[in-house]
């Protein structure tokens, strides 16, 4: 077959891949590291080697951690069912401190972040999430390419994704 096997004439000898996976804060470290073939469920010397999870207590700025599943199948539909609960939860959990969104592509990254402005502009407070003067922000906007960028960060909410120049990502 197609194995990959190392060593000489020693004997079967098979190549084993390493995986090294990075991550920010996680609620479920040990299914990841099950996914990944870590034995997670083990009593042996070996069990969980490999997983390393520091707690967030840890972390130099402390953090808390929030995640919301979503049903739904189909990709577009499902992202827009959750911009709503999103902004309902910044408004609860972090109504004036940073909040980061991930989001799986560049266009829902502009899509996500006028949805956010559209609904605090509904609560009549479309600058909900300005936490400086507005003149300041109109001043970095003005050296801005990216025009979404430019846009949403006067209501507050930055972008980042891979199509931004190194500049804007400044």
């Amino acid at each position: 077959g197609g194995e990959a096997r190392a060593g000489g004439a020693a004997g079967p000898k098979y190549e084993e891949t390493r995986i090294v996976g990075l991550s920010t804060a996680l609620a479920n470290p040990h299914d990841l590291a099950d996914w990944i073939g870590i034995d997670v469920h083990g009593h042996a010397p070996h069990a969980k080697r490999g997983l390393y999870n520091f707690r967030p207590s840890v972390r130099p700025i402390p953090m808390e951690v929030h995640i919301q599943g979503f049903p739904g199948r189909h990709y577009c539909p499902r992202m827009a069912t959750m911009n709503k609960p999103c902004y309902a939860a910044i408004r609860e959990h972090s109504p004036t401190k940073p909040v980061i969104i991930f989001v799986a592509s560049r266009r829902q990254t502009r899509l996500t972040a006028l949805d956010l402005i559209s609904y605090a502009a509904g609560d009549e407070n479309p600058t909900a999430f300005l936490g400086c003067d507005e003149r300041k922000v109109e001043q970095i906007a003005s050296n801005l390419t990216d025009e979404s960028l430019a846009h949403t960060l006067s209501f507050g909410i930055g972008l980042h994704h891979a199509g931004l120049t190194s500049r804007d990502r400044d």
